[in-house]
This record gives C-alpha cells, sequence and structure tokens, in this order.
C-alpha cells in the first residue's frame, strides 16, 4: 500500500537538523534541564567525595594502625576510621536523597518536553485536510501520536540529559585519574577507544532495526484498528480465520524485526562487558606493580579503581545511550513526517475577508473540477447556484459525485478548477473553520463520539445556549425519545453511538444541526437507511430545517427530495440533468427512469 511507504522513514546515521529541531521542544523548558544538571552535578560531586574518602581512611588510620608498633594503643586510629565511616555513611544517604530528586526531576523535565510535542502533534493533525487522512489508516496515525512520541521520551527523560552530563564526568575523572597516577590513567585511556569502537560499530544497525521495529508496530496497529472497526463484517461473513492469519503476519514481522534488535544487544553487551574486563584486568596488574615499587599507596589504587568504575559506566553505558537516541531519531522522523505535511485546504490569514452577516448566503458553483488524485477526475466542469432559502437536492448512482459537491462545499477539499464561493466570495479565501462555523451537517451515518447526548449536541460550540437547544430538541422531535432515555441529555453515549438505533442517531444529528442556527443546511443521505416510520419522522424534522435556509440536498429516495427548487442528476461527475421534480419528469430522461425505477411497484 502507498501508506506504507511512508512508515519507514530513512536518513542519516546522525542528523544535526533533526536534533536540532528535537531541541526546539526542550528550549522552553531550559529551566528544568538546568536543574537536572544541578542534581546531576551534586550526585557526581558525592562520587568524588566517596572515593576520596576512602582514600583517606586507606591512607590514614588504617596504613597508621598496620605500621603501628606492636603493643601500641589504636584507639586513635579506630576512632579516625569510625569519623571516616560516619561521613562515608553519611554521604550514602545523601546519594540516596539525591537519587531520588534525579529522577523526580529528570521524569518531570522529559514529561514536559513529551506534553507540549504530542501536544503540537494532535493540534498539527487536527488542521490537516482530508486528503491526509484518506491516504493513512487511523492505527498508524495514532502510533505517531501515542508509540513515537512516547519513544522520544527516554529521549528527553534521561538519555539527552545523561548523555550530555557523561562528556563531562568522563573528562573530570580522567583529569583526577592522572593526578592519582598518570601511568595507569594512560593504560585506561589508551585502552578506552576500544569501547568506543564497539558502540560506534554496534550505532548502524542499532538505528536500521529501530526503524524497522516502528514501521512494523505502526502497521500492525493500522491494521488492528481496521479489523477491530469492521468487527461486524469480519464476522458475519465468517473472515475470523483470514483476518487472524494477517494479523499473524504481521505480528510475525514486528516480531521478526524485534528479534534483530534483541540480537544486536546480544552482541554488544557481551563485546562491552569483555572490554571492561581487559581494562579493569589491565589495571589490576600494573596497579599491583606499582604498589609494590612503592610508586602507588593502597589509598590511591583504591581510588583510582572506585573512579575508574566512574570512568567505565558512562562509557559503557554510551551503547545504550545511543540506542535510545537512535530509537528517538527513528521515531522522529516518522514525528516531523507528519508536523512537515501542510493542508492543502489551509486557513487563511486575512480573517476581515470572513462573510460576517448572518443569514441564507447565495451558493454558487463555478465550472467546479476536482480529483482525489492528479491521474483521475471526479467532478468535470460542474456548474449551478443556490440561491438564498432555497434547496437543491443533488441525485444519481453511487460513485457519481453527490458527496464530492457535498465535501467541496465544506472546504474539506478545494477544487482543482473553478470556483465556489459563498456571496461572492470564493471559499479559498474564507478560513475553513469559520466557513463551516455557518454549515449545518446531517450524514446518512453521523458520529456520536463516547460521552453524554448533552456533549453530543453541543459540540462545545459557543452559539449553542440551553434556550437554542432546548428548541432544537423540540423542532426535530428528539425530546420524546430523550424523555424515555435514564438521564434524559445527560444520558450516557457509547462509542460511535453504538447503544441508539440509526434513526435515534439521525433525530440527534438533525438536533446537532438546529442548535447552532446554521445558514446553509446539508443532508447527505439523511434518511437512507432509516425505515419508513423513522422517514417520516425525519423528514417533518427536516422540514423545519430547512425553513429559511439555503440546503444542499443527497437523496438515493426521490420522495425526499420533490419540494427541492432545483434537482440535479449527476452522472460520472457532470450535471446531466436539471430541473423541478415535475419538469424532469416531464422530460423523460434520467430522472424519469430513476423514479419509474423506484414507483414502479407502488
Amino acid at each position: 500500500m502507498s501508506w506504507e511507504k511512508d512508515e519507514v522513514v530513512a536518513h542519516r546515521a546522525w542528523d544535526g537538523s533533526l536534533f536540532k529541531r528535537l531541541l526546539r521542544f526542550a528550549r522552553p523548558h531550559v529551566g528544568l534541564f538546568a536543574r537536572c544538571f544541578g542534581v546531576l552535578g551534586t550526585l557526581f560531586a558525592l562520587e568524588l567525595a566517596s572515593a576520596w574518602i576512602w582514600k583517606r581512611a586507606i591512607d590514614g588510620p588504617a596504613t597508621a594502625a598496620q605500621l603501628a608498633p606492636e603493643g601500641s594503643d589504636l584507639t586513635p586510629y579506630q576512632n579516625e576510621m569510625l569519623t571516616w565511616i560516619g561521613v562515608f555513611l553519611g554521604l550514602v544517604v545523601l546519594k540516596l536523597i539525591m537519587r531520588y530528586f534525579e529522577v523526580a526531576t529528570v521524569t518531570r523535565t522529559g514529561q514536559a518536553v513529551i506534553h507540549d510535542l504530542r501536544t503540537t502533534l494532535f493540534r498539527h493533525m487536527q488542521r490537516l485536510d482530508l486528503a491526509f487522512f484518506d491516504r493513512r489508516p487511523t492505527g498508524a496515525l495514532v502510533t505517531r501520536v501515542t508509540s513515537d512520541v512516547e519513544n522520544l521520551s527516554e529521549l528527553f527523560t534521561g538519555g539527552i540529559v545523561n548523555l550530555a552530563f557523561d562528556l563531562i564526568r568522563v573528562a573530570v575523572v580522567l583529569a583526577v585519574l592522572f593526578a592519582l597516577h598518570s601511568g595507569l590513567a594512560w593504560v585506561v585511556l589508551l585502552m578506552t577507544p576500544v569501547l568506543i569502537g564497539i558502540s560506534i560499530a554496534f550505532r548502524g544497525g542499532a538505528r536500521r532495526a529501530h526503524r524497522t521495529v516502528r514501521a512494523e508496530l505502526s502497521r500492525l496497529n493500522g491494521y488492528l484498528q481496521e479489523v477491530l472497526q469492521g468487527v461486524r463484517v469480519v464476522q458475519v461473513f465468517r473472515r475470523e480465520p483470514r483476518v487472524s492469519a494477517t494479523f499473524a503476519e504481521h505480528l510475525e514481522r514486528y516480531f521478526t524485526a524485534n528479534k534483530k534488535t534483541i540480537l544486536l544487544f546480544a552482541l554488544f553487551f557481551p563485546a562491552m562487558a569483555l572490554a571492561v574486563y581487559l581494562i579493569q584486568g589491565a589495571t589490576l596488574g600494573i596497579g599491583v606493580v606499582a604498589i609494590g615499587g612503592e610508586t602507588l599507596t593502597f589509598g590511591n589504587f583504591m581510588a583510582f579503581w572506585l573512579l575508574l568504575n566512574m570512568l567505565v559506566r558512562p562509557i559503557r553505558e554510551l551503547g545504550e545511550r545511543y540506542n535510545i537516541l537512535q530509537s528517538a531519531f527513528a521515531s522522529a522522523e516518522r514525528i516531523f513526517q507528519v508536523l512537515d505535511t501542510e493542508a492543502l485546504v489551509a486557513p487563511v490569514d486575512d480573517v476581515q475577508s470572513l462573510v460576517t452577516d448572518r443569514g441564507a448566503p447565495h451558493v454558487r458553483f463555478e465550472k467546479v473540477a476536482f480529483g482525489y488524485d492528479q491521474e483521475r477526475q471526479v467532478i468535470h466542469g460542474v456548474d449551478f447556484e443556490i440561491p438564498p432559502g432555497e434547496t437543491v437536492a443533488l441525485v444519481g448512482a453511487t460513485g457519481s459525485g453527490k458527496s464530492t459537491l457535498v465535501n467541496l462545499l465544506l472546504r474539506y477539499y478545494d477544487p482543482t478548477k473553478g470556483r465556489i464561493t459563498l456571496d461572492g466570495i470564493d471559499l479559498r479565501e474564507l478560513d475553513p473553520g469559520a466557513l463551516r462555523s455557518r454549515f449545518g451537517l446531517v450524514l446518512q451515518e453521523d458520529f456520536l463520539f463516547a460521552g453524554t447526548v448533552r456533549e453530543n449536541l453541543v459540540m462545545e460550540r459557543d452559539e449553542v445556549t440551553d434556550e437554542s437547544l432546548e428548541s432544537a430538541l423540540e423542532t426535530s422531535r428528539a425530546d420524546k425519545m430523550l424523555a424515555n432515555l435514564p438521564g434524559g441529555l445527560d444520558a450516557k453515549v457509547a462509542e460511535r453511538g453504538a447503544t441508539f438505533s440509526t434513526g435515534e442517531r439521525q433525530l440527534l444529528a438533525i438536533t446537532r444541526a438546529l442548535a447552532g442556527g446554521p445558514d446553509v443546511i446539508i443532508l447527505d443521505e439523511a434518511t437512507a437507511s432509516v425505515d419508513s416510520a423513522t422517514e417520516a419522522q425525519i423528514e417533518a424534522a427536516t422540514g423545519v430545517l430547512l425553513e429559511q435556509r439555503s440546503s444542499l440536498v443527497v437523496a438515493h429516495r426521490l420522495s425526499t427530495i420533490r419540494r427541492a427548487n432545483m434537482i440535479l442528476v449527476l452522472d460520472a461527475g457532470k450535471i446531466v440533468e436539471r430541473g423541478t421534480h415535475e419538469e424532469l419528469l416531464e422530460a423523460g430522461g434520467v430522472y424519469a427512469r430513476l423514479h419509474a425505477l423506484q414507483f414502479e411497484d407502488v
């Protein structure tokens, strides 16, 4: 599928521009990052102090007690040793306290950055037009907002801070090691490139492996979302075995991608451990010789050994830090791919060009052409108008372009040729949000969100008041339906309105449209999926809905559009007939044949 090509995004192993873009989200929280460095710096100082205490304790009272003449009083040495032990235990308690602040501060900092990134991504996706969502399954987009963003959490929760501080830690520890014993320090310094080389060899494979893992997870989520949405169809056509097999294929590819990552780590960590053991072994051997030659004290060697672990640990963890960075880059590429997508239908800056006078507008389609892709046009030179307060109906076979014209009028898409005007102003000069606030839309299968009935009717619109909502309920006759519901307006609505019948959802959709006081009404197959009794009830409600408003009605049932001021018959994206119901019947064309097919048995 074409959308799957977007799931694997390949760039260089190190992408400076990508890293800078990630840092932009960290910049507003520089104070939190400074606090993280302060906590890490305090912990580092405590670790250095611990090594120094060991040195002083061993070279001081411990050595003095060992060299004291037999039978001498060791109490002063014992008291001094107890003092150093007490100081060391005090440092341990301080380190435990600082560890708490380290986790709390670093985690809070990372989550603050992730919160901003996820908010930015979600808001950007909401501004994108339908063409973007047409090309990608919902599950793949959910992965971008949830899993991919969460994958960056490790980077900001510790990866980037610890990586930066580790560089400082290595430089300071190396300086102290040279101060303690330059010979041992040179041994460590000359063998350290082995650790770095292993990390560099690991990084290339890690980047590619993480890209594949993220891509396969997105495909898996995309397929899972599709199957769950269509579970009724799966069950009724007994597609469970085939769906399970396809899901297993996606899962196997995801599992295989993860196995490659696991293999890399299985090779990396033993190799790093071997290099560390070699450094420690060389240090121990040369240190013993230096102590025997009295060029190194036991205390200095103990401090050197402790500091060596402080040096090796960040270098050994460099691979893990790099792994976090690579995994974050793989996710960041996919996130910025969405953020870099520009809406084809973009808001305009000049909001003064908006139509501010409310009331039924004059809508005009002027030689409009449109195609969802460049290869195929679905609308060809459509030209018609909806005078203020009048109703225009669209009829035609499935795929003739009726719903596409609705999408163009709502500016979900812009025409490739021609223009659509509202009171003489091109829709492309109007802000999409402000434009759509003037429309009331009732779909064949309208969407209800999980929540309450009131929330679904109000939709957080400022123009919907308690009075307008009550009036809309009475007009649509949905008040009687709500009277039978426990809780009335506060009754719970399941996901997608599954607890309501199709007719009940339609009545609520009409109420929602009426409550906002729209100037233009769009009915897209509003009664195509209901029984005759419910259709009559909906027809009565829509009759009031259309009064004194410009309206565009899409219908398969010709009985619902007999009162339309103008009926347009579409075929393959072109208007082949136009006129009133009576005029089209007299013409004996496509409309007359459709009418005969629907009513020949009546």
